[in-house]
């Protein structure tokens, strides 16, 4: 059951999407399960195109969220190997995958995490993350030697 400091916490991280350019995502409260959610459409540099899926859990916003990668699925390696195959990995930022087989992206550490952060860094992280991630397909170098963390910041 979600509390109204947390119902209104989750009408501000939206209102804060759209006020701090993330318009492309959203949060979504669904009412039959009363589930909270946040997707959208990330376009990379190189024009490609990722579907994203925050995962809200009942303990937010002292509880990190999960962040997919929904489409493309699967999410291939430089070598052709399903990135969701390696799970938890330092090098590629990845934590567990979705029991469908969607990359998690390691945005935040559990022991980093804290209420002051807004789901649109985490949305931003995602952004970098697809970034490197790219590189990693052109070069076949891990997403670390791109990005050295995801965890820190305030």
């Amino acid at each position: 059951m979600w509390t109204t400091d947390q119902r209104n916490r989750l009408a501000l991280e939206h209102r804060l999407l759209q006020a701090e350019g993330f318009g492309q995502f959203s949060i979504y409260w669904n009412r039959e399960s009363d589930d909270y959610y946040g997707s959208g459409l990330a376009s990379s540099n190189s024009g490609s195109r990722y579907s994203l899926y925050l995962d809200i859990p009942y303990g937010f916003p002292l509880q990190r969220p999960l962040l997919y990668v929904t489409d493309p699925r699967p999410l291939l390696m430089a070598d052709g190997r399903w990135l969701s195959g390696i799970g938890v990995s330092h090098d590629m930022h990845t934590l567990m995958p979705s029991s469908n087989g969607c990359v998690q992206i390691c945005h935040w550490r559990d022991d980093r995490w804290h209420a002051g952060i807004n789901l649109y860094r985490v949305f931003l992280k995602a952004l970098i993350w697809l970034e490197a991630y790219e590189q990693h397909l052109l070069t076949g170098r891990p997403i670390t030697q791109f990005v050295s963390t995801m965890g820190g910041g305030q």
